[in-house]
């Protein structure tokens, strides 16, 4: 039987530049731009559909845009939720894109007024995916209820924490707190240390292990590392020819659950998914074309 994944976070329309070269200031530069469907969750829930697992996305978008997005999400194989917002339009996000590196503008939109324990009770299953950018909307108090009321019908809790500055922005106190509950934590290196207090890897995976019972914290090229109370071990990545990385810590989520639902170890999950989110870097765009 396939793995069945809540998703709850953000839908953005990401406009993804990739230059040709090195960036001029106040001249024009060549690129290649792609216009996508975006957000880290919706990237997630795309990955995990594609990856066969029975997919259902809570997202909140403008006032007559969700029969359209509901349409291109169900032509990715995921099964949207999506609540219109009176006011605020469709999030939006410019990635700027160079090799490893990226720069975002974002305007969240109808993110911001997401209602999160709108849940559909055929959506609810094995998994909750949460992404941190999702707890700005709902506060601490709100991811507590959602994380309960998942747990209560026995779905084991992942959250992707989403991005340093935001939980800067939030407070690390604050953002602990309304995650405290999870299961899994994925966080990257940058997340890990602002999460924890510390500076090196492993103090950083250690420390929030005694808060989570599996850690995952992504290194990019330099694969990821494991912990929890059997294992602290680095797993390495493939090379790649970075085209353009976003998504890739979405796709390696997706493809790590995927592993974990059929029963395998958290090091052996994170082995495939550091080979999977390999390939995710050598296309344009935050999901599979």
């Amino acid at each position: 039987m396939m793995a069945k994944c809540l998703v709850v976070g953000d839908l953005i329309e990401d406009v993804i530049v990739v230059p040709e070269g090195s960036v001029v200031s106040d001249t024009d530069n060549q690129a290649k731009i792609a216009a996508t469907l975006g957000g880290s969750a919706t990237n997630f829930a795309v990955w995990a559909s594609t990856l066969g697992m029975e997919t259902h996305l809570v997202a909140r978008v403008g006032r007559g845009d969700g029969s359209k997005f509901t349409k291109l999400l169900a032509d990715k194989s995921v099964i949207a939720h999506l609540q219109e917002d009176k006011q605020l339009s469709t999030g939006r996000i410019v990635v700027l894109s160079d090799g490893e590196n990226r720069t975002f503008f974002t305007d969240r939109g109808a993110n911001v007024n997401l209602e999160p324990h709108v849940l559909p009770v055929e959506a609810l299953g094995d998994y909750l995916y949460l992404s941190g950018y999702s707890v700005l909307s709902m506060g601490t108090q709100g991811a507590q209820k959602l994380i309960e009321i998942a747990q209560t019908n026995g779905m084991a809790v992942i959250v992707d924490p989403g991005s340093e500055s935001f939980i800067r922005d939030y407070g690390t106190k604050y953002f602990l707190e309304a995650i405290a509950g999870a299961d899994v934590l994925l966080p990257n290196l940058a997340e890990a240390k602002i999460l924890s207090g510390e500076d090196s890897l492993v103090a950083a995976a250690d420390k929030l292990n005694r808060l989570f019972k599996l850690v995952v914290v992504t290194l990019g090229a330099e694969g990821a590392l494991v912990k929890n109370a059997t294992t602290v071990e680095q797993v390495s990545a493939p090379d790649a020819n970075v085209v353009d990385t976003t998504g890739a810590g979405d796709a390696f989520a997706a493809m790590f659950i995927r592993h974990l639902a059929e029963g395998a170890t958290p090091l052996h999950a994170a082995q495939e998914a550091c080979i999977f989110a390999s390939r995710a870097v050598e296309m344009i765009g935050g999901q599979p074309s």
